[in-house]
């Protein structure tokens, strides 16, 4: 009689090992989405598309661009972004990000509501930020400059809209031996390049509604 006993003992201890490796592995896959769920909200702003975006008033014209012959391009929409924030606080966040960027800037004018400074290129900055494809003589530019305009306006619910507007202005020579048009200034319309780097800057700070 004690021996059926003593055989069935040892059984009891193997099935126990065999079964806990293949539970636990599975409780753990199934907490750890809650408890990454619950660590990401409220850690950053939301960006949504703008609910308006009128055109930018112009601040003021530079000197060389009052004396250019050619005709200024149709001023395109400003790129626009509206983003839980205060207003003072995204003009800052994106001042840092310029100098961050490096880039050669001048003519600082900063309020509360907006910023306005130019931003000079060379030959290489000129053809990425400006479209020189345009024009109705060849030219052959050497820099170029571009005023911005960085407009933010408070909205409902702790939102606020940032609105980006460019105007380029290239400086070069025609090398149309019989259609060259006196000067060295250029108006050139934007590719976009410029706006968007400034907007992803702003992406990366503030987390986008899904």
């Amino acid at each position: 009689m004690t021996r059926p006993s003593a055989l069935r003992l040892p059984v009891l201890p193997v099935l126990f090992l065999f079964v806990t490796p293949v539970v636990l592995p599975v409780r753990s896959l199934c907490q750890a989405p809650a408890a990454q769920a619950g660590s990401s909200p409220g850690t950053t702003a939301n960006t949504r598309a703008c609910s308006a975006n009128p055109i930018l008033a112009p601040s003021g014209k530079s000197k060389s661009a009052k004396k250019s012959k050619y005709p200024l391009p149709p001023e395109p929409l400003p790129a626009c972004l509206e983003m839980k924030g205060e207003p003072i606080e995204i003009q800052e966040f994106l001042q840092t990000a310029v100098r961050e960027l490096q880039w050669r800037i001048g003519e600082n004018h900063a309020s509360e509501d907006s910023w306005n400074f130019v931003r000079y290129l060379n030959e290489e900055e000129l053809a990425k930020y400006g479209d020189t494809k345009v024009l109705i003589e060849p030219v052959e530019f050497t820099s170029g400059k571009a005023a911005i305009t960085i407009r933010t306006t408070e909205l409902a619910e702790g939102y606020a809209r940032v609105q980006i507007a460019t105007n380029f202005q290239g400086e070069g020579k025609s090398t149309d031996k019989v259609w060259a048009q006196p000067g060295n200034s250029w108006p050139l319309r934007s590719t976009g390049v410029l706006e968007q780097e400034l907007i992803s800057a702003l992406q990366k700070r503030y987390k986008p509604t899904e």
